[in-house]
């Protein structure tokens, strides 16, 4: 039988049945006190009285069945734990020795077959209802547990147990009648008892509980057993006892049914007790056993939550050294030739690399790839009468990403202390260890990878904050802009500023390296910039400026290439220097012009010989003119085959364009770089400044002309 039943629907059920039940108690116990004390008579008087009290007796009996069916029902399909038998045993043991106190504690309240006040029918129909409540729940608990330990016959033997309870029960009424009934309903409840044995026969689940558990199980046991017998044979035979009386007069022959019940009891009890004592032998293996499975259990759950390797390897020491019940623990981890100690239990980490001075001992535990297990430290080598703490030892081998890292040590204080199954058990530990060790490493990588992940996010937008939002205002030109960094951050820079004659300046600029230090030199040059241009007279004499700030403050083998662009107030002509940059690109009428004016890196040669070096070029601009500036990584960048992209698709470019602005000449520009880099990772930072003259802008109209300036000075 199942029954299917959710929590929510079974409370609400029970409540209706026991409810249903106490009102028909207090019913009952009504019609008793008009009929008994009242009317001074015995029950079995009148005929009809004892129908009318029996059929409320059986729905009584009957609600309490069905609540028993309800609470066990939804059990059946769960399994059958220690706890659980211990719980249920100890709630029948208690209940059974409490209603017997009860019963042996309050006055008779009954004689003849008749109750003789209202507090005696009070009492006897509790110790009665308690009976049956108490037999029919060891009933239920007794079919859930055959049922959890099923074996071929069980149904089969619980269907015949009920048979013959009911036939008890029927034989056990007409006992007045001859008593040769009487003895029937006896061999019945025997019958009864044996089919019992017959179906209790799986067991084996006691031989996994630890020690100190069959030890609580066998005094719950004995318990059980003292309380069953008791109550079995005191309906059963001391018919002069309440408890008998209460429940004769409940139900006709009703003492039979508890009584065979807790004879069925008593026998499970016993059977139970007799496999606990059996069972006790074996008890140290399995406690070893358990201890084992939850310490692997306690360490496998810990990997998967650790992130730290000191903390994994500390918890991993201490269940060692519960489990294998050494003397002492620890481990150790090798880092540059160093031996660093973690972990340490009952041992200092003194002494621990004190021990690694005898050279035969560090190599015992630093080399090998194999569990070593040292019986006696004395006799296993010479000096090990020095170490006078420790007797015997076992070490493991740890090892992370295919290489030993470290040791797992056990020591006990006497020769001999360890057992072969010790060795097996932290040969286990090992190896989760190493598998823990490898999650361990990954776990912390990936938390720095996270935290450096954070820092660069934040780097990247101090960086995109130091580049102009927009492009300048102006009606003479159209200029756009864009930076596309190889790694997290870059070290290429371009920003618009005003000399101190109040022209546009452009500057496209490129920190030699990548990443964080080419990203704190463009902070660092922006710096410079807003502090030099206001000051500055032109693009060559702002690229001085600068290099006079940053000359000898940066380090060796670190420099900047710039260019810079001045753009005049009525967009007639355009101002270029540059400070090692790549060239400007042009087209100037159609034709187009690679402007390369003389200069070096920023920081690479003093002021004096930097103002020396640098020149200027002046470019005269028409309508429709298009002027593109870039990085080295524009024209540097490699396709699949590792060939550099050069200016000549551009130059191509930028002749087919049309009249254009200046985010298209920058979008165009990108285009082409994309395409020759198909497929391949972009290697250096990129940077496109694209400037152009729009033709309804009222530009100079004379011929094209360059003007060069030689030695700016400041």
């Amino acid at each position: 039988m199942k029954i299917t039943m959710d929590q929510q629907t079974q409370r609400p059920v029970m409540t209706t049945l026991v409810v249903s039940g106490a009102v028909l108690v207090l019913l009952r116990m009504l019609g008793v006190v008009l009929w008994s004390v009242v009317g001074e008579q015995a029950i079995e008087e009148s005929l009809w009285v004892e129908i009318g009290l029996g059929l409320m007796s059986g729905l009584i009996l009957a609600s309490i069945v069905a609540t028993a069916v309800v609470y066990y029902g939804r059990t059946i399909s769960g399994e059958m734990t220690y706890e659980r038998i211990a719980s249920a045993v100890t709630t029948y043991a208690v209940s059974t020795l409490a209603l017997l106190l009860f019963a042996a504690i309050v006055p008779d309240g009954a004689s003849h077959g008749r109750a003789l006040d209202i507090v005696g029918v009070v009492t006897s129909h509790l110790i009665a209802v308690g009976v049956y409540v108490i037999s029919i729940s060891l009933a239920g608990f007794l079919t859930v547990m055959l049922l959890l330990r099923r074996h071929q016959r069980t149904r089969l033997y619980l269907m015949l147990q009920g048979a013959l309870l009911g036939a008890t029960w029927v034989f056990a009424v007409f006992d007045d009648v001859n008593a040769i009934f009487g003895v029937i309903s006896v061999l019945l409840a025997l019958t009864g008892g044996v089919v019992t044995l017959m179906n209790i026969k799986r067991l084996n689940w006691l031989a996994t509980i630890t020690l100190d558990k069959k030890i609580r199980l066998l005094w719950l046991t004995a318990m059980g057993v003292f309380a069953s017998i008791v109550l079995a044979v005191m309906l059963a035979f001391n018919l002069e006892s309440y408890v008998t009386v209460s429940t004769e007069m409940f139900l006709r022959g009703g003492g039979v049914l508890p009584a065979a019940l807790n004879l069925f009891g008593f026998l499970f009890f016993v059977r139970l007790f007799f496999a606990t004592m059996a069972s006790l032998p074996n008890s140290g293996i399995v406690d070893r056993r358990s201890s084992e499975v939850s310490a692997l259990s306690t360490l496998t759950r810990f990997i998967a939550e650790s992130v730290s390797v000191n903390d994994l390897l500390s918890s991993v020491t201490q269940h060692a050294l519960s489990v294998c019940r050494a003397h002492g623990a620890w481990a150790e981890i090798y880092e540059d030739d160093r031996v660093q100690v973690v972990g340490a239990q009952l041992v200092s980490e003194e002494y621990v690399l004190s021990l690694h001075g005898n050279r035969q001992f560090h190599r015992l535990l630093s080399t090998g790839d194999q569990p070593v297990h040292i019986e006696s430290i004395p006799n296993a080598f010479e000096g090990g009468e020095s170490m006078s703490a420790i007797r015997s030892i076992i070490a493991i081998p740890l090892v992370s990403d295919a290489r030993r890292i470290g040791t797992l040590v056990m020591f006990s204080t006497i020769e001999f202390g360890f057992e072969a199954d010790d060795l097996k058990l932290l040969t286990a530990f090992g190896d989760t260890v190493s598998v823990g060790l490898d999650q361990a490493r990954l776990t912390e990588t990936a938390i720095e990878k996270e935290r450096m992940q954070k820092e660069f996010d934040v780097a990247r937008n101090i960086q995109q904050s130091l580049l102009p939002r927009k492009g300048p205002d102006t009606d003479c030109c159209s200029i756009d802009a864009v930076t596309i960094p190889a790694a997290q951050v870059g070290g290429d820079y371009y920003d618009y500023v005003r000399f101190a004659n109040g022209n546009l300046g452009i500057i496209i600029a490129d920190v030699s390296g990548k990443g964080i230090p080419a990203a704190l030199y463009m902070a660092t040059l922006k710096g410079v910039v807003l502090a030099q241009m206001r000051s500055a007279t032109g693009p060559a004499d702002l690229l001085t400026r600068i290099n006079l700030s940053l000359y000898g403050s940066m380090e060796r083998h670190t420099y900047i290439t710039m260019l810079c662009a001045e753009m005049a107030s009525d967009g007639r002509a355009l101002r270029l220097a540059r400070a090692g940059h790549t060239p400007a690109l042009l087209r100037l009428g159609g034709e187009m012009r690679t402007i390369t004016p003389k200069g070096v890196a920023i920081g690479i040669v003093p002021p004096s010989r930097f103002s020396e070096l640098i020149e200027e070029v002046t470019v005269h601009t028409r309508p429709g003119d298009l002027c593109l500036l870039t990085t080295d990584g524009v024209n540097e960048r490699r396709n699949a085959k590792l060939a550099e992209m050069t200016f000549d698709p551009l130059v191509e470019m930028m002749k087919g364009m049309s009249s254009s602005s200046g985010t298209e000449l920058v979008r165009e520009t990108l285009r082409v770089v994309d395409m020759h880099g198909t497929g391949t990772d972009q290697h250096d930072d990129i940077t496109i400044v694209g400037i152009s003259f729009p033709d309804d802008c009222e530009t100079c109209q004379e011929p094209d002309r360059m003007t060069i300036t030689v030695g700016v000075s400041t």
